[in-house]
This record gives structure tokens, sequence and C-alpha cells, in this order.
């Protein structure tokens, strides 16, 4: 993998992506060690939230898929069980989570334009993001 192409994906940790009806996109993104689980180096949680914060949508390798012996994996819309994910590289992952998410939206009659960018503080590695977001407009 790029080392322009992990800072890239690196420096979208933390950050929210709002649309005009408040569903928003959340990018938790970091180093760690490279294992079997995480040979790239990297643990990330991509997902989708409708304006009540649940999950609609997710790309992850926080946890191991059952009976897989992939790590990385998506949630597909609205369904809670995952399916495996191909981990390519880092903008292929980010390309893949916004094609997903923009066909999420599309199915449901929602325009996938960012209308506001967040800047979650507070948020380390492994962290939640329960702490003060800040407007970056």
């Amino acid at each position: 993998m790029s080392d322009d192409a992990m800072e890239r994906l690196l420096e979208y940790h933390g950050l929210r992506y709002y649309l005009a009806n408040a569903w928003y996109v959340k990018f938790r993104v970091w180093r760690v060690e490279a294992t079997a689980a995480r040979p790239c180096g990297i643990r990330y949680s991509f997902t989708l939230h409708d304006d009540l914060n649940g999950r609609l949508l997710g790309f992850d390798n926080a946890h191991g898929v059952p009976r897989q012996v992939a790590h990385d994996h998506q949630h597909a819309f609205r369904r809670a069980e995952a399916s495996a994910y191909s981990f390519v590289d880092a903008d292929k992952l980010l390309s893949d989570f916004m094609g997903a998410a923009e066909a999420a939206c599309r199915q449901e009659n929602i325009e996938f334009t960012f209308v506001e960018k967040v800047i979650v503080l507070g948020v380390d590695a492994g962290e939640g993001d329960q702490d003060a977001d800040q407007t970056d407009g």
C-alpha cells in the first residue's frame, strides 16, 4: 500500500460529513501493528448513520466475520450481518465505502451531497467519539 494513500486515509480519522437530511458518514482509522488479522497495519470503521445516530451501513475490520478468515468486512445497508470485504488498498477502501453510502442514499431518494464537515474532538485510536464536536465549514 502506498504511504501517500495511507496518509490520506489516516487524515479521515475523527471526521463526520453530514447530508442535508442529517444523515452522516463517520470515519475512524488509525495505525496498529500489522498482524494476520490486519496485515495493512490499520484499524478502521467507516459508517453511514441516520439522523437518530443509528448505523445504516459500515465497512470495518474491528472484528472477524464468524466462520471466515477475513477480518475486513462490510455491513450492507440496513442489515446487521457482515460479509467479507476484500481490502486492496486505502484508496479503493474509501472509494468502495463512499460508493456504497451513495447507493444507499439513492435507494432512499436522498441526495448524496455533504453540507457540513465536523471534526470530532478527543477521538484517539480505539476510543469512541462521545466528546464535543467542532464544525469545520
